[in-house]
């Protein structure tokens, strides 16, 4: 059994650990994979490797679509489906495969094409829609991506999104409800076998018995990061000895010292700067309390599931995603972030009651070792298609 599996992304980041998850999950479950892409990574080596370094993804094409001008860029990504379709078509033709499976890109719609020529299931995973909140800027061109994505989506034999809010709008587009499922992001049950006590960065960062409230991902906006510098200090002036360690890289770091001094936490602030993946683990475990400061209606954090399967004490929004994994007071603490002090309440709860940070820790990992891994998810994405299984 064969699966041809396509991506239009570098294989950093976020993107790389869901497309490793994946494809790994999908060689357990006993099939062989191909994968396609222009840049030709193999995000199973390249996985959350930092987007900020200009090293990974390179080459003429990265350099192209980090410099032209927006409405070049799109016509860039129109015209790569001429590129996918010859380069996919190709593969299609030197071997027999048994699945399509695709991660959505905005205006990628050739692989419909090529599924429906060679007669083949086609399952699309779909991470954001146009006309959601997101980093990039909205599209100039919208209608061409609108269509695209109906064009797409419409032929597509199974649809896979993260979250209610993304099935809604797929929905809207008057795509056929039943087959579009939802599934959370997950974890790889095999790398995140075991709990350890992270004793090591602990003493590398002077953290001693100090509450460790930390924060795994990249140092940009999106994630209300000057949020949870104010919460420390309003936690420290309530009398709570913490301090915060935050993993990753990005564009925010001497912003974030600035604030830091300013409200007099800059001691207890500590930057692992980017680690690699196999040291996440570790990392996440010199955490006492794991953070998602911020999110959205569409998201569904990777980093979520590394902190429960390292059966990490969750601090969290509820979203709307994000209650379909957590529970408040069960498995988390939820907080509204509509709340300007809802992240220095949750906080407060657990620095107030370390039994329910214990509690929910064991409750999160069993929760997530059990109903969020990737091996789970691909299966769900294939079953029942031609050729994939009952």
């Amino acid at each position: 059994m064969k699966v041809l599996y396509h991506f239009r992304t570098r294989g950093t980041g976020g993107e790389g650990v869901h497309i490793a998850g994946i494809a790994n999950a999908l060689v357990k479950l006993g099939y062989e994979i191909e994968l396609s892409s222009p840049t030709g990574v193999d995000p199973r080596e390249s996985q959350g490797s930092t987007p900020f370094s200009g090293k990974e993804g390179g080459g003429l094409l990265s350099r192209l679509a980090a410099r032209a001008p927006g409405f070049l860029f799109e016509f860039m990504e129109v015209g790569y489906n001429l590129a996918a379709w010859w380069r996919n078509r190709g593969l299609l033709e030197a071997e027999k495969y048994d699945l399509i499976y695709e991660r959505h890109a905005f205006f990628l719609f050739s692989t419909a094409l090529l599924a429906r020529r060679f007669k083949i299931p086609l399952v699309v995973e779909v991470n954001e829609l146009v006309c959601d909140e997101r980093i990039r800027k909205q599209p100039l061109l919208k209608p061409v991506a609108l269509w695209s994505d109906r064009f797409l989506l419409g032929r597509a034999d199974r649809v896979v999104v993260v979250s209610p809010h993304l099935k809604r709008r797929i929905v809207e587009l008057g795509i056929e409800e039943g087959k579009v499922i939802v599934l959370p992001n997950a974890i790889d049950e095999v790398a995140f076998s075991e709990v350890g006590g992270g004793q090591r960065v602990r003493e590398k960062f002077s953290l001693g018995s100090s509450v460790v409230i930390g924060f795994v991902g990249w140092l940009v906006h999106w994630h209300n990061l000057p949020g949870l510098v104010s919460g420390l200090a309003r936690v420290r002036d309530q009398g709570y000895d913490a301090k915060l360690l935050m993993v990753g890289d990005g564009t925010l770091q001497e912003e974030l010292e600035a604030q830091a001094a300013e409200v007099g936490v800059r001691d207890h602030l500590v930057f692992a700067g980017a680690v690699t993946r196999a040291e996440i683990a570790e990392y996440v475990c010199a955490m006492d309390i794991a953070t998602i400061p911020q999110s959205n209606a569409y998201r569904s954090p990777l980093k979520l599931f590394e902190y429960m399967a390292l059966e990490r004490a969750v601090v969290a929004p509820a979203t709307e995603p994000i209650e379909m994994v957590l529970r408040d007071g069960e498995n988390a603490v939820l907080f509204d972030q509509e709340d300007e002090n809802g992240l220095e309440k949750a906080l407060l709860r657990y620095l107030a009651d370390p039994g329910l940070r214990a509690r929910t820790g064991v409750q999160a990992r069993s929760d997530c070792l059990a109903h969020h891994t990737w091996t789970a998810n691909a299966l769900a994405s294939i079953e029942g298609l031609s050729g994939t299984g009952s």
